[in-house]
């Protein structure tokens, strides 16, 4: 990246199927027709919550009413009135007290967290975003993803912190809240860059997501990694590769993935040819460290350490699921790497208006993208595929895991 022009370009609020996540796509492919090469636009649908509302009010012992957002893509009412009751710790004995009752409770709206509540039988939930130490808190929009809809659509709002110790504070015995909204369709975009290398059936593959999420600016998260995969293309473009190389960036990440499972989804006849999916996601931030997880054989970690070693540079390896566009390769067969800047405690924030380009530095952003170029380019030159291409039983069974196809007991 030279300087943070383009950076600057993409610096909006960009949600999953919205056509401010479109427009992002276009500055992302005319970027790319500027070095004279070709962009594939894949379309997928997604379902997108509409016109959804809600309300919270308390009825008893005193009349209040506070400002919500409604859960998307799950139930919905026209007024749910119960007793209310705060859920500090979703633990048995808590639970065992929450039946029939409209809840509050603690963490995000995690399959864990949400199959609890359902088997407990509450009426409804509350939960919360935001800071005690922020003046002002924008209100997620939340929703419920495809495996929480499995478990039962209840109807639920979300508050801002501050309301929500204001409502623990007042104690109340009766709540009541209404939920509407309906479901449609939206289409989002990958945008796919095919390099043909001299050696056909083996692909390498950089990604990375443009989208953002509601009240968020994306900069970080993850404007940064779609940059650095344009900066790939460039210089992978100057002379044939030896292996063939794609350049995907996916739209609709921030909901579960979405846009790279599509993406595999579509092209799964040829996943046998991927050896490898080289994955970006938040980069440049100037106070933080350089991480790489790898979903695949611990050696790729090895292979790692040992050019970070080779260049000086400064990078901590683990083995693991990653929560990004890694992961659908890698549930797909293909051996995944992240490639990220995690930000210090009480550095740069994602998922928030806080997410702006005042943290980014272009010294930093270059030092990471410099590293992940020379490390591409020994696999993508080298005479034998050096790191191994096959997929652990130990990683498989954290996979079923992470995407909820098993649970532990």
């Amino acid at each position: 990246m030279e300087n943070l022009e383009l950076l600057k370009k993409l610096s909006f609020e960009r949600v999953a199927g919205s056509k401010e996540e479109y427009q992002a796509a276009m500055i992302i492919k005319e970027e790319i027709e500027k070095l004279g090469l070709e962009v594939e636009i894949e379309p997928f649908e997604i379902e997108f919550p509409e016109e959804v509302t809600a309300t919270f009010e308390i009825l008893e012992p005193v009349a209040q009413s506070f400002e919500v957002t409604g859960v998307g893509l799950a139930g919905v009412t026209e007024g749910l009135e119960g007793e209310f009751i705060y859920i500090d710790d979703l633990n048995a004995i808590s639970l065992a007290k929450a039946k029939g009752k409209i809840a509050l409770f603690n963490g995000g709206l995690t399959f864990a967290n949400y199959k609890k509540i359902v088997d407990a039988g509450v009426l409804g939930f509350i939960t919360f975003n935001g800071s005690v130490y922020d003046e002002t808190t924008d209100i997620d929009e939340r929703y419920l993803r495809p495996k929480l809809q499995e478990l039962g659509k209840l109807p639920g709002v979300n508050m801002s912190i501050h309301d929500a110790e204001t409502l623990v504070r007042l104690n109340p015995q009766k709540v009541k809240l209404a939920v509407s909204g309906k479901v449609s369709t939206r289409t989002s975009h990958n945008l796919v860059v095919t390099l043909p290398g001299e050696i056909e059936d083996e692909v390498i593959c950089f990604s990375g997501h443009y989208d953002s999420v509601r009240h968020s600016k994306g900069v970080y998260d993850n404007a940064t990694g779609s940059l650095a995969i344009l900066d790939f293309l460039k210089h992978f473009s100057q002379t044939k590769p030896k292996r063939t190389l794609k350049f995907l960036w996916c739209g609709t990440e921030e909901r579960g993935l979405v846009g790279s499972t599509a993406y595999v989804a579509a092209h799964q006849k040829e996943m046998t040819q991927y050896k490898l999916n080289i994955n970006l996601d938040m980069l440049g931030v100037v106070l933080g460290k350089d991480i790489a997880s790898v979903t695949g054989e611990e050696a790729i970690t090895h292979y790692i350490d040992f050019v970070a070693k080779e260049l000086g540079f400064g990078i901590q390896t683990s083995t693991g699921v990653y929560p990004s566009d890694s992961t659908p390769f890698a549930d797909g067969g293909v051996p995944a790497i992240t490639f990220a800047r995690g930000a210090a405690v009480g550095g740069a924030t994602i998922h928030s208006k806080k997410d702006v380009i005042d943290f980014i530095s272009v010294e930093s952003f270059n030092k990471t993208v410099d590293f992940i170029i020379a490390f591409a380019e020994r696999i993508i030159s080298a005479d034998v595929f050096p790191i191994p291409t096959t997929m652990p039983e130990k990683m498989k069974d954290e996979l079923d895991k992470y995407l909820l196809r098993k649970t532990d007991k």
